[in-house]
């Protein structure tokens, strides 16, 4: 409280910021008789859920910014669904008669499968959410976001503050943000650059992945950089209600100590399976040799494709024209 009325804007953004992330996770992972490979490793997974990852040499922990919980190395990927709840789903999407083509190869059975998930496998409740997503997504347009001119997306992307970036050991895609990077006020640029980022991270997950993995970097982190709490409220709605069941892990880097001291303040409220799949980690701290932190990250990242500077070997810096220099296009719009 102290902390709060010293700054409380800051702690205001610092809020949401731990809220957006809080509000983005799915559920245990409980996929039966899967498996998948990831460049020459392969993984399975067995009827309780967990990967062929064989964690059982760490430590199991609770998640807190002072331990590293390993457990996020068992859950790969998203829960199995009842072929009938997703049929029953299709059944009710019969009402949008005016589906575009691109529309339905969008809305294939992954995509029921996620919002049944973020519903607690509820159809109603599932149909209610998808059918505001596709109005949603027709007023903002995503599609002609992705295939149209991409100048203002690339001016918000010049300074590296969002990007995807490889992929880790369960084949999700890599978000990185680096809040230090903000250069723009302008609310609709960032939103459209986040919806770009977000369906391109999904776009280049290897299948059957669905999920992300989103590495947060507070180095540098002040309210010089911070995002309006209206572009914050308008992230918030967008990752909540129309990218449902999309984040599998979060690691937080270098978090300031009041993004933890809100964290500390929220985490009773939040659902146990979310807070655990957010994982604080201090570079200056915990990257040493053989240090959990390192452990960790070598674990849950691939090495080639990780950052330098968060232990992995590739040293090359964000570059914006490289990373436009082919246009992404998922495979819906194909």
């Amino acid at each position: 409280l102290e902390l709060y009325y010293k700054n409380p804007s800051f702690a205001a953004v610092v809020v949401v910021v731990v809220v957006c992330v809080c509000v983005w996770f799915g559920r245990k992972a409980k996929e039966e008789g899967k498996s998948f490979a990831v460049g020459e490793k392969t993984y399975a997974m067995t009827a309780n859920g967990n990967s062929s990852v064989d964690s059982s040499k760490f430590p199991s922990t609770t998640g807190t910014k002072s331990e590293i919980n390993f457990d996020l190395l068992k859950e790969t990927l998203p829960s199995d669904v009842d072929p009938k709840l997703v049929d029953e789903m299709r059944g009710l999407l019969k009402r949008h008669t005016d589906l575009s083509p691109t529309e339905q190869k969008w809305l294939d059975d992954n995509c029921l499968r996620r919002y049944l998930r973020a519903r607690s496998m509820n159809v109603k409740k599932a149909y209610k959410m998808l059918a505001e997503s596709i109005q949603w997504r027709r007023s903002f347009g995503v599609e002609g976001l992705l295939l149209g001119d991409l100048q203002t997306i690339k001016k918000e992307s010049e300074t590296g503050k969002t990007y995807v970036r490889g992929t880790d050991q369960a084949g999700r895609a890599v978000l990185y943000m680096k809040p230090r990077n903000q250069n723009s006020k302008d609310t609709k640029g960032q939103l459209d650059q986040l919806v770009y980022t977000l369906e391109r991270a999904r776009g280049e997950s290897i299948p059957p992945q669905e999920k992300i993995t989103l590495l947060l970097d507070f180095k540098g982190y002040s309210m010089r950089n911070a995002p309006s709490l209206k572009t914050m409220r308008e992230t918030l709605n967008i990752l909540q209600n129309h990218y449902p069941e999309t984040l599998g892990v979060a690691v937080c880097i270098e978090a300031p100590s009041l993004f933890s001291t809100m964290y500390k303040m929220i985490k009773p409220f939040i659902d146990p399976d979310t807070a655990k799949k957010i994982q604080f980690v201090s570079k200056t701290k915990g990257f040493k040799e053989d240090s959990k932190a390192k452990r960790f990250m070598e674990a849950l990242f691939n090495k080639e494709t990780l950052e330098t500077e968060f232990g992995g070997s590739d040293p090359e810096p964000y570059n914006n024209e490289k990373y436009f220099s082919e246009r992404f296009v998922p495979e819906y719009l194909r």
